[in-house]
């Protein structure tokens, strides 16, 4: 959810405005004041947008997420995941896209501009669901990742 709000400064006659925008409770807020509501707005949603496309994939988290689905596919017996990546567009400005395929379902990330973000978009769609479906030892592996020594211990079935 995106939630905008505007405060102003100045007389009247002259104000200047400053916005803030909060998308899934991360707050930001424009770098000045401006002269109407939407050049405010447009610059926090420029800040916003920045701020998204930078944090949302960390380096680290694209092979700690390929360690889990990694960990979770051979804890379970299946077979290694097998990754495709494909970009298109101009070869100055690519758009990746990227799919893995594990269990026998192939999964599809988002369009990114890097293959290091569109491969942690996969990765993190195809661990997340297969987590989901019950292909895990079970909650506590959301909260916690895999260690590689970590045994499994075999769960009465029925």
């Amino acid at each position: 959810m995106c939630e905008y709000s505007c405060e102003s400064e100045g007389p009247s006659h002259a104000s200047r405005f400053k916005s803030k925008v909060t998308i899934d409770g991360i707050t930001d807020e424009s770098p000045e004041f401006f002269s109407t509501i939407k050049e405010a707005k447009h610059a926090v949603a420029k800040v916003a947008w920045e701020s998204l496309s930078t944090n949302e994939i960390q380096e680290d988290d694209c092979g700690f997420y390929k360690n889990l689905l990694q960990e979770l596919a051979q804890r379970e017996g299946f077979n290694i995941p097998v990754y495709d990546t494909i970009a298109s567009g101009s070869p100055h400005l690519p758009t990746f896209v990227s799919t893995v395929e594990i269990v026998g379902k192939s999964f599809e990330g988002q369009a990114a501009k890097s293959k290091k973000q569109v491969e942690m978009s996969v990765v993190k769609i195809a661990y997340y669901d297969l987590q989901e479906r019950n292909y895990s030892l079970g909650e506590e592996d959301l909260l916690e990742p895999p260690l590689m020594d970590k045994q499994r211990i075999p769960q009465p079935s029925g």
